[in-house]
């Protein structure tokens, strides 16, 4: 059963990969958005979150905990069976995309940015919305102090890295 969830969750994050990247070259090729201003603007925040910024600190903190409560408000709803796939798929579109703007605008070394800008992250955070979601799909009971204390616990530990490993390995590349 399990197995068959983790499958599940793989192909909606492949769908949403597949349909941002074909998507990104389309929009990128086309000219219709400027994907060099757009690296720029990506690059910009990941200076000023290795300068220690402290709104850059403060604004991953307000996203992260907002992309937590909306896992568990999604997972919660009764159109649950409809909105997990198209969180999942819109988690794939994200990373879609972050990878074709890599790899537009650095080449092939564009692969190896993308693998350090979401390394290593973006693991916890996979971590605590993926228990979040195969608790909601499974409908295993929890002890609440636990379960909260371990997503919490993921969260903020990921939150450290991304802002501190993350921004130092991303600073030895430009």
């Amino acid at each position: 059963m399990r197995r068959n969830q983790g499958i599940y969750l793989l192909f909606w994050i492949s769908v949403g990969l597949m349909l941002a990247t074909i998507g990104a070259n389309r929009v990128f090729a086309s000219g219709l958005v400027d994907y060099q201003v757009l690296y720029q603007y990506v690059l910009e925040g990941w200076q000023n979150t290795a300068t220690g910024d402290w709104k850059c600190v403060f604004r991953i903190l307000a996203v992260r905990i907002f992309q937590t409560a909306m896992v568990e408000a999604l997972c919660r709803s009764r159109l649950h069976k409809v909105a997990i796939p198209l969180l999942l798929a819109w988690v794939g579109c994200a990373a879609g995309l972050s990878l074709v703007l890599m790899t537009w605008y650095r080449g092939i070394f564009g692969l190896i940015v993308f693998l350090i800008s979401v390394f290593p992250h973006q693991i916890f955070y996979g971590t605590a919305w993926g228990i979040l979601i195969f608790k909601c799909l499974s409908g295993y009971e929890t002890r609440k102090g636990r379960f909260w204390g371990a997503v919490a616990a993921l969260i903020l530990f990921g939150i450290l890295l991304e802002i501190h490993v993350n921004a130092r390995l991303l600073s030895f590349l430009f």
